[in-house]
């Protein structure tokens, strides 16, 4: 199934979606918890979609495709870093390129969104905290991460305001060792993931960061991006495909 977070008559909302009618089914509270579904029915175009959830934090993966390594040594054990929630935006929502921050890159990823509270699990067990899966965008402001004046820490560089978009839908039923993430700029193809170029797979993320972090309902886990990636300028459009999940679409705009 598939879970959509929308706004619609005054109200922020759960919704199953369903693809074949293309319309969203209210549910009585959020997809973290046990739920029912109403009678209340939307067209999708009659709704605002949202980011499908709001998470207390996010994280992310350096250098967890082998295709993105480039002259790098793959690391010796997960490599997460934060995306804070300023940076989360959803479908639709413009990515604002800060003034100053000189190339910025989108880097396509799937992300895995946590569904209950999740502290020092095993990897056998990692995905049973899982809800579900749905696409996003780590975008990256590259001087700021690893330029001349490079800062300490990537703490603009990955979540400046409106640096994280994810969306549309949360999926229930993707395969986490079996799938494919693909990037378009302006309708041209810029990458192409697969879940067989990991270095660390889903479980092991998991596992790894909840020996020290716990993650909860709605925390949301951006898993790595292959290959090259391409640098973002205002008037474009990103679109992020998972097969299974949909496309997230942002346009880009200068601050």
């Amino acid at each position: 199934m598939k879970f959509a977070r929308y706004y619609a008559h005054g109200e922020v909302a759960y919704g199953l979606y369903e693809a074949d009618k293309d319309r969203v089914v209210q549910l009585t509270t959020t997809p973290f918890r046990e739920y029912e579904v109403t009678g209340h029915i939307h067209d999708l175009d009659e709704v605002e979609v949202l980011s499908p959830c709001n998470p207390s934090k996010g994280m992310a993966m350096a250098l967890n495709y082998r295709s993105h390594l480039g002259d790098q040594a793959a690391p010796k054990r997960p490599e997460p870093f934060y995306k804070t929630p300023n940076a989360i935006i959803g479908p639709g929502d413009p990515i604002i390129l800060p003034r100053d921050a000189g190339r910025v890159d989108e880097e396509a990823e799937l992300v895995v969104v946590i569904g209950k509270r999740c502290k020092g699990v095993s990897v056998d067990q990692a995905l049973e905290y899982v809800l579900g899966y749905t696409c996003g965008i780590d975008v990256s402001a590259r001087a700021w991460q690893g330029g001349e004046d490079k800062d300490i820490s990537w703490w603009r560089a990955k979540s400046s305001d409106t640096f994280g978009p994810i969306g549309p839908f949360i999926s229930t039923d993707l395969d986490p060792f079996n799938f494919e993430v693909i990037c378009r700029v302006n309708g041209t193809e810029v990458q192409r993931c697969r879940s067989e170029d990991l270095i660390y797979d889903i479980p092991t993320i998991i596992s790894f960061i909840s020996q020290v972090v716990t993650l909860n309902p709605g925390d949301v886990i951006f898993t790595g991006t292959a290959g090259a990636t391409t640098t973002l300028n205002p008037g474009d459009t990103v679109e992020v495909e998972i097969p299974g999940i949909g496309v997230l679409s942002n346009p880009v705009e200068a601050e």
